[in-house]
C-alpha cells in the first residue's frame, strides 16, 4: 500500500477450532493480499457467553425463539465481536465468516475507507444486490459505492464501525430471526448501510462448516421454497419503515428508478434473460438526498 495510504481497519475471521482447514483457506488468502488477521473462536450453538445470552436463551438454556442453534451462535459471535469493538481503540472492523473467496480490490476498497460517506454506519462487502441499487461514489479499481433498495442477504464480509455496532446492540431484546434477516432490514435499526459494486468478496464458497452444520443454515444451498418459508415478514408497519427507509437513503427520484428496473429486471429473468445491468442506477445528485 501507499506510504501515505490510511492504517486499514482490524480484520476478524469467525472460526470454529474444528475448522482449521478453512481457517487454512482463509489465511492464506489474506496472507497473499498482505493483510493481517485476527481469528475469532466462533460461538457454538447455544453456548451463548453472558452478556448476550438472555438475547436467545432462557434460564434453563433453551432458545427464546425459533432459531436453530447453528443460527444462534452465528448470530451470537457476529454480537460478540461488536461489543468487542465498542470496547476497543479501533473505530471500526472488518469481519469476515471462513468460507471466503478474496479478490485483490479488497486492499483496493481499504485504501478508500477514508473516502466513505461521513454517516455510513455498515458498508457490506460480499454479496451482489439482486435488486436495483444507486451508485454513489466510485472507488476507483476497489469498485462503487452503492446504496441498495433492498440490502442483500448476507453477513459473510462487512465493515462497521462502532456507532453502528452500538445501533444493533441496541436492537432488539430478544433474537428472533438470524442475523442475515435482520440486518437485511436497517430501518429497523436506523442502520445507514452501504455496499460495494462488484463485492470485492464472495460468500459461501467452501463446503458446510461446522457451524452450519448445527443450525442447517447453508444459505448457498437453500431451495426457492426454503428461502421463502425463512423470509421475514414485515407487516404494514414494516412497510412503512421500509419505503421511508429507502426514500431518505436514495432520494425520491432514485427511489422511483429502482422500483423501475428491478421490475424490469424480474421481468427479463422471467423470459430467460439476464440483465444485470438493468440493476444500476445513475449516482445520485447530491440535491436528490
Amino acid at each position: 500500500m501507499p506510504s501515505d495510504a490510511p492504517s486499514p481497519p482490524p480484520i476478524i475471521v469467525i472460526n470454529l477450532a474444528s475448522d482449521s482447514d478453512r481457517l487454512s483457506h482463509m489465511e492464506r488468502q489474506l496472507t497473499t493480499l498482505g493483510l493481517s488477521f485476527r481469528r475469532f473462536e466462533a460461538i457454538r450453538g447455544l453456548a451463548v457467553p453472558p452478556g448476550l445470552k438472555e438475547r436467545f436463551l432462557d434460564t434453563h438454556n433453551r432458545p427464546l425463539s425459533n432459531l436453530k442453534p447453528g443460527e444462534i451462535g452465528v448470530y451470537a459471535s457476529h454480537l460478540a465481536i461488536m461489543q468487542e469493538l465498542l470496547r476497543s481503540d479501533d473505530e471500526c472492523v472488518i469481519v469476515m465468516e471462513d468460507d471466503l473467496h478474496i479478490s485483490q480490490r479488497l486492499p483496493a476498497f481499504l485504501t478508500r475507507i477514508n473516502n466513505l460517506p461521513c454517516d455510513w454506519d455498515i458498508v457490506r462487502l460480499s454479496n451482489p444486490s439482486k435488486s436495483a441499487y444507486v451508485a454513489k461514489a466510485d472507488l476507483g479499481v476497489a469498485g462503487e459505492l452503492v446504496a441498495y433498495l433492498r440490502v442483500p442477504n448476507n453477513m459473510g464480509c462487512y465493515l462497521i464501525n462502532k456507532r453502528g455496532a452500538a445501533k444493533i446492540l441496541a436492537g432488539w431484546e430478544v433474537a428472533i430471526h438470524a442475523i442475515d434477516e435482520d440486518l437485511r432490514r436497517p430501518w429497523d435499526f436506523s442502520l445507514i448501510t452501504y455496499g460495494v459494486s462488484p463485492p470485492p468478496v464472495d460468500a459461501n464458497v467452501l463446503a458446510t462448516s461446522s457451524i452450519d452444520a448445527i443450525g442447517e443454515r447453508n444459505l448457498a444451498r437453500e431451495t426457492g421454497m426454503q428461502k421463502l418459508l425463512r423470509r421475514r415478514r414485515i407487516g404494514p408497519a414494516g412497510l412503512r419503515r421500509k419505503i421511508a427507509w429507502q426514500v431518505q437513503t436514495l432520494g425520491i427520484g432514485a427511489w422511483l428508478e429502482c422500483l423501475a428496473r428491478s421490475a424490469l429486471f424480474r421481468a427479463a429473468r422471467r423470459l430467460g434473460v439476464k440483465r444485470p445491468l438493468l440493476l444500476r442506477a445513475d449516482r445520485t445528485r447530491d440535491d436528490e438526498r
